[in-house]
C-alpha cells in the first residue's frame, strides 16, 4: 500500500498544501494541469486521483464515467450531483476540513486494495471472489462459495491436484 501515488488535478495550491504539512508522508503525490493526462496515468497505473470540479471541466465528469481506479471530486458547492461512478469513487464539497479529506482518502486506499486482492488472474479468466464471479472478455458467470473455494485452491497450486 505504501507505494501508491496520489494524483492531484486542478488546484495547485491545494497539492502544495498536502506536500507542506506531509499529510500522506507514505505516498508519492503528484500534480497534474492536464486533466486528460491525469485520467490515463491513473487508468494505467491504478493511482488515486483527486480532481478539483469547477465549470469548465464539470462537462468531462457529467460525460465520461470514472471506472477503473479510486477518485474524488471536490468542488466548490452542490454543482456537481451525486454522481459516484462506482464503489472507488467519493465526492466532498468545499469548505471541509483536511481530516474528512484523509478520512476519504484512507477509506478509498482500503476499498481499493480489499478489491484488487478479491482478483485472481487465471489464464485468461477473472476470479472475483467478493462478487462470486468469473470473467472472461465480456461474459460472466456467477459461482457459488464452494466454485469459488476450489478455483482459488487451484489457482495456488503449483501441481494438478489429483485423488
Amino acid at each position: 500500500m505504501s507505494n501508491l501515488t496520489i494524483s492531484i488535478f486542478g488546484n495547485k495550491i491545494f497539492f502544495e498544501i498536502i506536500n507542506e504539512i506531509k499529510l500522506f508522508s507514505k505516498f508519492q503525490i503528484k500534480y497534474y494541469e492536464d486533466l486528460d493526462l491525469c485520467v490515463k496515468d491513473a487508468e494505467k497505473q491504478n493511482l488515486l486521483a483527486i480532481f478539483f470540479v469547477n465549470k469548465k471541466n464539470i462537462n468531462f465528469f457529467n460525460n465520461n464515467k470514472i471506472n477503473n481506479f479510486p477518485s474524488i471530486l471536490i468542488n466548490k458547492s452542490t454543482t456537481l450531483k451525486k454522481t459516484l461512478f462506482n464503489e472507488l469513487s467519493d465526492q466532498l464539497n468545499m469548505p471541509f476540513t483536511i481530516i474528512e479529506f484523509k478520512k476519504k482518502v484512507i477509506s478509498l486506499i482500503a476499498k481499493n486494495e480489499f478489491k484488487k486482492n478479491s482478483l485472481i488472474h487465471l489464464n485468461d479468466y477473472i476470479i472475483d471472489k467478493n462478487e462470486r464471479k468469473i470473467k472472461k472478455n465480456d461474459s460472466e458467470l456467477q459461482l457459488s462459495e464452494k466454485e469459488i473455494n476450489f478455483l482459488v485452491l487451484f489457482s495456488k497450486s503449483k501441481e494438478p491436484i489429483n485423488r
